[in-house]
């Protein structure tokens, strides 16, 4: 029964993809709440002068925080 908060704050300091799922097969209630975010994995490449794709993201933290590679 760890909180989601914990859950969530392991995950942002996961950088691999691959590492979250090992994490998530390691218990019922990780699996529950990391497969989900597994499957919303995002990876954006963009030039970093496009700033509207990077201000959406400012104004959208469910969003940003699905971004593990930039």
């Amino acid at each position: 029964r760890v909180p989601l908060e914990t859950i969530n704050s392991i995950i942002d300091l996961i950088d691999d993809r691959s590492d979250i799922l090992s994490l998530a097969l390691t218990c019922k209630s990780f699996a529950k709440h990391l497969i989900p975010s597994i499957l919303d994995y995002r990876e954006i490449r963009a030039p970093f002068e496009l700033s509207q794709i990077w201000r959406h993201l400012a104004n959208n933290p469910t969003l940003a925080r699905r971004v593990r590679e930039i």
